[in-house]
C-alpha cells in the first residue's frame, strides 16, 4: 500500500496519513483509508458508504487494513461503512468475492482490538444494529436517541464537537474488556444474528 500524509478535512480527526492501493494498483471507492488521530489516540480509519466494497479487490484491501491494525495493535473506526449490509449483497456476486468476504469477516471477528463504527445521518441508522456484529461500539451523528437510549455501546453525537468524546469513550470502554471477551462478544452477536 502506498501512503500519503494528508490533513483529513472532517472533524474529529486532527491528523491523518492516507494508505491506499490494492496489489492491482486500485484506490477503490473508499473515501479514506489510513491512519488517523483523535488528539493523541492513533487508529485505523476506513471511511466509505454503501457503494464501497463493491469488488473483491476492495474486500482484500479491507482485510489487509484489518491485519495491519492487528499487527500495530490499533483500533479500527469504520465511518459510514455498513459492512454487514454490503457483505449480504456482495457475497452473491461471485464465488471469489464470497470467499474473500468470509476471510475478511473472520479477521474482523478475531481482531483483539476495538472496532468502532460511526454513522453520519439518519439514513444510515438502519445499518447500526446489524453492524453491532463487527464492532464494539457505535456513534450515531444527529440521530434520535430514543431507539438506542438503553445501549451502553451506542453513543449519540448531536453536534460535531460530540463526536471525538463519543469515539474516545467507546474506545476506552472496549479497551477495558479483555481481548478474548471482545472476540467472544462478536461471535455471540453473529450467532444470535444467524439464529434470527
Amino acid at each position: 500500500m502506498s501512503s500519503n500524509t494528508a490533513k483529513y478535512p472532517q472533524p474529529p480527526f486532527t491528523q491523518a496519513i492516507e494508505l491506499y492501493g490494492d496489489r492491482a494498483g486500485s484506490k477503490g471507492t473508499f473515501k479514506f483509508t489510513g491512519f488517523a488521530w483523535i488528539q493523541h489516540t492513533k487508529l485505523i480509519l476506513i471511511q466509505g458508504d454503501a457503494h464501497s466494497l463493491n469488488s473483491t479487490a476492495e474486500w482484500r484491501c479491507l482485510r489487509r487494513l484489518t491485519a495491519l491494525a492487528h499487527r500495530l495493535k490499533k483500533p479500527i473506526v469504520f465511518w459510514d461503512l455498513p459492512i454487514a449490509h454490503i457483505a449480504t449483497i456482495q457475497r452473491k456476486t461471485s464465488l471469489a468475492c464470497a470467499e474473500t468476504i468470509q476471510k475478511t469477516e473472520l479477521e474482523l471477528l478475531r481482531l483483539p482490538h476495538p472496532i468502532i463504527t460511526v454513522f453520519d445521518g439518519v439514513d444510515t441508522v438502519d445499518h447500526t444494529l446489524p453492524e453491532l456484529i463487527w464492532n464494539d461500539g457505535s456513534v450515531l451523528i444527529a440521530a434520535s436517541d430514543a431507539q438506542f437510549s438503553e445501549r451502553k455501546n451506542i453513543k449519540i453525537a448531536q453536534q460535531l464537537t460530540d463526536i471525538a468524546p463519543a469515539i474516545l469513550e467507546l474506545l476506552e470502554q472496549a479497551e477495558a474488556v479483555p481481548a478474548t471477551e471482545l472476540i467472544e462478544n462478536r461471535r455471540e452477536s453473529l450467532r444470535r444474528r444467524c439464529n434470527v
